[in-house]
């Protein structure tokens, strides 16, 4: 038995990367980690701090933060996010674990040449070094293990949470936030995350464009990323201008406040390595339609309406079934609500300490 703790050193991405999801994940897994109370763990959540000479410089956090890492090494070692794998080129390897979220850059490339496509697989090679792995989904595991021959044996799966903030408002409540938003008395549409292609915010668009033809006119909140050009042409040519609404990013209340308002989430993306959306949806009582591929259908489950999102005409009906049967919707918020409370930040941090004393275990 230890006479003192594992030291566990947590590593955060820095704040100028922006990344939403990543933030989300480190608050949560200390926050369950601080609820769980564990004597047998130190932990510390470090963030890199700003490299010289260029603060927000790609090129110049990949080279400094290994270095700064090396300093800051614990017993055992985690890296938060694997687009930040250039770490473990600082870190000892063999007692390193790194979340893999998905591998969407590998699927889904951009500029073959592009900085950023490059800093990435600079950072996926460092990755693939470390001694062990955690995913958020069996999914991710699987094609890890499938795809790339990782050992099965040292890739944990790990399911997120979702915070506690993320609860169901009273009828008054509601009312009150359609009357702040100035919303018209329409059945009202949310999606929530980014627009890149895997994301096909243009299927969502096109479905909202048929249920107008068909006369049930909606409204559509997007939170998140603006359109691109191209989506912005594709709402102003299906005359959806006046009803589609672009919030770009939003605090966590605010997102609180969308999620409770919407009559149906829509989250018909290609893939995600998790998908913490329709969890927080679903944890506000929101009917949720989404995709039927990737990680989603085990964050759903069978509360919420799987559908192939390449189907335009299938995501049309699915929204369009779920605006006009109130039991189906009742259901579906029952249901929702059930699966999200299976889905906590403790859960999630006492599976990650699973991870670490394991890690330490086999360096014995």
């Amino acid at each position: 038995m230890l006479s003192s703790p594992i030291s566990v050193s947590v590593f955060c991405d820095h704040p100028a990367e922006g990344w939403y999801s990543m933030t989300r994940y480190a608050q949560g897994l200390a926050y369950g980690f601080a609820r769980l109370e564990m004597t047998d763990l130190s932990l510390q959540f470090l963030t890199p701090p700003n490299p010289w000479p260029v603060p927000r410089g790609m090129f110049w956090r990949r080279l400094t933060f290994p270095l700064w890492c090396r300093q800051h090494q614990g017993m055992v070692n985690h890296v938060l996010d694997h687009s930040y794998g250039h770490l473990v080129y600082g870190l000892d390897a063999s007692r390193t674990v790194v979340t893999v979220h998905d591998i969407s850059p590998l699927l889904f490339p951009g500029k073959k040449l592009g900085l950023s496509q490059m800093m990435w697989r600079w950072a996926w090679r460092g990755a693939v070094q470390a001694g062990y792995y955690i995913t958020d989904s069996c999914f991710v595991r699987q094609t890890l293990v499938e795809r790339f021959g990782f050992v099965a044996e040292r890739v944990k799966v790990v399911p997120l949470g979702v915070e506690a903030g993320f609860r169901p408002f009273s009828a008054d409540v509601v009312a009150a936030l359609r009357a702040k938003y100035q919303l018209p008395p329409l059945p009202v549409l949310l999606h929530v995350g980014g627009v890149q292609k895997r994301k096909n915010f243009e299927g969502l668009i096109e479905a909202v464009a048929n249920l107008h033809r068909e006369g049930i006119t909606a409204v559509l909140i997007h939170a998140g990323r603006p359109p691109t050009p191209r989506q912005q042409t594709q709402i102003e040519a299906n005359g959806l201008s006046q009803f589609v609404h672009c919030l770009g990013y939003v605090t966590d209340e605010e997102l609180v406040n969308l999620y409770n308002l919407a009559d149906v989430f829509v989250f018909p993306s290609l893939y995600e390595g998790f998908g913490i959306p329709p969890l927080e949806a679903m944890a506000c009582g929101t009917p949720v339609i989404t995709s039927n591929a990737a990680s989603l259908p085990e964050v759903v489950g069978d509360a919420g309406i799987l559908v192939d999102a390449t189907d335009v005409e299938a995501l049309t009906d699915a929204i369009r079934r779920v605006l006009e049967d109130s039991t189906l919707a009742a259901t579906l918020r029952a249901k929702g609500l059930a699966r999200a409370r299976q889905f906590t930040w403790e859960r999630t941090a006492q599976e990650t300490a699973a991870v670490y004393r394991a890690i330490w275990e086999a360096m014995a």
